[in-house]
């Protein structure tokens, strides 16, 4: 059952519930994503018209997790013996984003939940508010404990913190942990560039062995900026790895 919590003057501005998710709607519109500086990675600058899109307030808790494992629809761990780091959130602080989680637990989950991963082009808008020039969600600041879940000289988290813990670091649209927390995957193989890529906001196709994640973890020295990009292989897991969902509206 769908429940519609706010009513707005756009419907695609709408926010509501399902499977336990909240998910916040975002009017579609083009925007610059990437950028002609900095790593080779975010460039060229290009184009991207990105439709009307619910995204999920939070990276994927172990509580909404839970839900699917017990519809059988999702595996509890990333290993079939079960084993993984102990810093691995399943069965703890419900919470907490689902960590150590492959690309294939992330999709099944999404799949389970009537959505999909967010393309790189749909996570980028959402995380710079509709595709404004925000170095990180929140603007311009350089981050701080207040503002995101990371590794600084203030803050060293020895874990991910429950979803939201960091509010002031939070999107326009109210999206949490877009920087900091958990490392997301989103929908895209990984390309070195953004040659030759979608433009109506889709995600790459299958092109080589590497998976694209955004939005910085924890525990790692990859910044946390709107338009950092990195990768792993789908099958990697570990302790800093989470996922939130998306969903084309009609």
């Amino acid at each position: 059952m769908l429940i519609w919590l706010l009513a707005c003057s756009k419907p695609c501005e709408g926010t509501l519930e399902d499977h336990g998710i909240t998910w916040v709607g975002h009017c579609g519109a083009a925007y610059v994503m990437g950028a002609d500086t900095g790593p080779e990675s975010q460039q060229p600058a290009h184009g991207v018209d990105v439709p009307d899109v619910y995204i999920a307030k939070t990276e994927t808790t172990v509580d909404q997790y839970a839900r699917c494992v017990y519809d059988g629809a999702c595996r509890a761990t990333a290993n079939a013996d079960g084993s993984g780091p102990d810093a691995c959130t399943w069965g703890k602080d419900p919470s907490l984003p689902m960590t150590c989680v492959d690309y294939e637990m992330a999709t099944d989950f999404c799949a389970w939940a009537d959505a999909k991963l967010p393309s790189e082009a749909e996570w980028e808008f959402a995380a710079r508010s509709r595709g404004e020039a925000r170095i990180y969600p929140w603007g311009e600041a350089e981050p701080t404990c207040e503002l995101a879940a990371i590794n600084t000289d203030d803050c060293m988290p020895e874990g991910v913190l429950a979803v939201c813990s960091t509010p002031a670091g939070n999107t326009e649209r109210g999206l949490c942990d877009m920087s900091g927390n958990a490392f997301e995957w989103v929908a895209d193989y990984y390309k070195p560039t953004y040659e030759n890529t979608p433009v109506k906001g889709g995600p790459v196709k299958k092109e080589g062995e590497f998976n694209s994640m955004r939005g910085g973890g924890y525990n790692s020295e990859v910044p946390v900026k709107t338009r950092t990009r990195t990768f792993h292989p789908r099958d990697f897991f570990y302790s800093g790895m989470g996922f939130r969902c998306a969903r084309r509206m009609p």
